[in-house]
């Protein structure tokens, strides 16, 4: 368990599959690494529901665009996991090697959520887009994101499609053990010479705080985790509004 006065990011957790938002965050993620001096492991997923709908006899698949509709086998998908497994790991291994970071990937097999929940035991830190396929770069916050910012046992990174963090940070510190560790990674994660603004609240899950976060134009907000409880909350207004989010516990 992190002190209550410290942020430690020794290995930083990236799930990567075949989306745009999940590339976004695997260079995010390795920007971060080469920043702080942490591992960078890579998560491929294989999706045990799509590999169940697969075997049902009238299992298909709509492309998009196009609109064309394709018959899914169990061996085809099961083919076609490999390929993105296979060129996750290339991504990675490009991607670390030009930020000079030592990384790790694995391929598990299950339900995403779970299987994601299970590999962030043990990082310091989870980096994720925070929409996937079919979602707007600024829509609502995908299932995945959501139930990993709520339920993870680690700090979370939620990135919105084109976020950066070297353009300005906000940290909120709402007095609590969280808040004092949200503000040590805000100090943590800004560039040299570019310390955090500090915002301080009694409630971090109050959506007047939404408002002034968005007065102040970061590229980043530092909160505690707590802010992540309520859907349409704080964090979903942050990340509306093209600004990443870095959630502490």
């Amino acid at each position: 368990m992190a002190d209550a006065d410290s942020f430690a990011a020794r290995r930083i957790l990236v799930a990567i599959d075949a989306s745009s938002a999940s590339l976004d965050a695997l260079e995010a993620a390795a920007a971060l690494a080469a920043r702080l001096g942490s591992e960078l492991a890579g998560l491929f997923v294989e999706d045990e529901a799509l590999l169940r709908l697969a075997a049902l006899p009238f299992g298909d698949i709509v492309r998009s665009p196009g609109g064309d509709r394709e018959r899914l086998d169990p061996v085809s998908v099961e083919a076609e996991l490999r390929a993105v497994a296979s060129h996750a790991r290339e991504v990675l291994e490009r991607t670390a090697s030009s930020h000079r970071v030592t990384c790790s990937f694995r391929v598990t097999r299950g339900r995403v959520v779970p299987e994601l929940l299970a590999a962030a035991e043990g990082a310091d830190l989870v980096v994720l887009g925070s929409s996937g396929h079919g979602r707007s770069a600024r829509g609502a916050v995908g299932d995945t994101a959501r139930a990993a910012a709520v339920r993870a046992p680690t700090s979370v990174l939620l990135l919105s499609r084109g976020a950066r963090l070297d353009d300005g940070i906000v940290a909120v510190d709402d007095g609590t053990p969280a808040g004092t560790r949200a503000l040590a990674a805000a100090q943590r994660v800004a560039p040299e010479g570019r310390p955090p603004v500090i915002v301080c609240t009694s409630d971090a899950a109050d959506l007047a705080l939404a408002d002034a976060l968005a007065r102040l134009g970061p590229a980043l907000v530092v909160l505690p985790a707590i802010a992540a409880a309520a859907p349409g909350g704080v964090v979903d207004r942050v990340l509306a509004n093209g600004v990443a989010v870095l959630l502490v516990r």
